[in-house]
């Protein structure tokens, strides 16, 4: 999974933290190859995809946001590395684009205007003096899309 520094540190967001969890409980471990650290630049991201494709390469990333998406794909596709061909790709975000991708991008579909209501609220309650701590959960659903292909040694 490829998340910004703040959703890694100083311990990883909510969803990031719930994907190793389930990859545990299914016996696997989990470390900084599924969580990997790099500096919030574009040099130091190739440099962490280069870096997951030299030794062991992943059948599957979940990258956090659309631009990251985006370039992550591109610099992939660079080297010759495709979705869903060589390796499965996932946006954690939706973005309007997607289904004009060709293969369409799989991802998460969120209605982010809750979200935005979500804040304001929190914020009105802040400014009036009120302790607003509640979690609040948006229903999300997965887009499978093209970029998804089978794991190695399990398809075609």
């Amino acid at each position: 999974m490829l998340l910004r520094e703040e959703h890694r540190n100083p311990q990883p967001g909510f969803v990031a933290q719930a994907l190793l969890d389930r990859m545990e409980s299914h016996g696997l471990t989990t470390g900084a190859y599924n969580l990997p650290e790099w500096e919030n630049n574009p040099e130091d991201l190739r440099r962490c995809l280069d870096s997951l494709f030299q030794s062991t390469p992943p059948s599957a990333l979940i990258i956090d946001e659309p631009f990251l998406f985006n370039m992550a794909q591109q610099h992939l596709a660079r080297k010759g590395i495709l979705a869903p061909q060589h390796v499965s790709l996932v946006c954690a975000d939706p973005d309007s684009t997607f289904d004009w991708f060709c293969p369409s991008i799989a991802h998460v579909r969120w209605d982010s205007r809750k979200l935005g209501r979500r804040i304001v609220s929190w914020a009105n309650n802040v400014a009036r003096g009120k302790d607003d701590r509640r979690q609040s959960l948006i229903k999300a659903e997965f887009v499978e899309g093209g970029t998804i292909g089978p794991a190695p040694g399990f398809g075609p």
